[in-house]
């Protein structure tokens, strides 16, 4: 009898492990993290608060590749919040290469968004 329990809380326990690594997103290659920074960063405009304020900045965007090729915003940090947000309405509109993308659906890319004014 003891056994048995012992065999059955053993396979719950594998059981319950599986299933909470298995809901865990796939970081992305270098390939691909790439080539959605490059989409991203081509799409993206200096917007006109901060070409009027002259100001430059960073914004950090983790995101996950949906399985219509989306993008979901998991993150997004920046010293600016009007920035923040501005980059992350952007992203999420974004589905002109939907279909390309579906095929890395579940992976995760950290990127790096930088405005520069000397990009501009």
């Amino acid at each position: 009898m003891k056994t048995r329990i012992a065999t059955l809380l053993m396979v719950f326990g594998l059981f319950l492990t599986a299933n909470t690594f298995a809901n865990e997103p796939i970081p992305a290659s270098r390939a691909v993290s790439n080539s959605v920074a490059n989409y991203i960063g081509g799409e993206l405009d200096y917007p006109e608060f901060a070409i009027k304020e002259k100001f430059e900045c960073c914004v950090v965007v983790k995101l996950t590749i949906q399985e219509d090729g989306t993008f979901s915003i998991d993150a997004a940090n920046s010293i600016d919040n009007r920035m923040r947000k501005y980059v992350v309405s952007a992203i999420s509109n974004l589905d002109e290469k939907a279909d390309y993308y579906a095929q890395f659906a579940g992976q995760q890319v950290v990127l790096k968004v930088k405005f520069d004014l000397k990009l501009v």
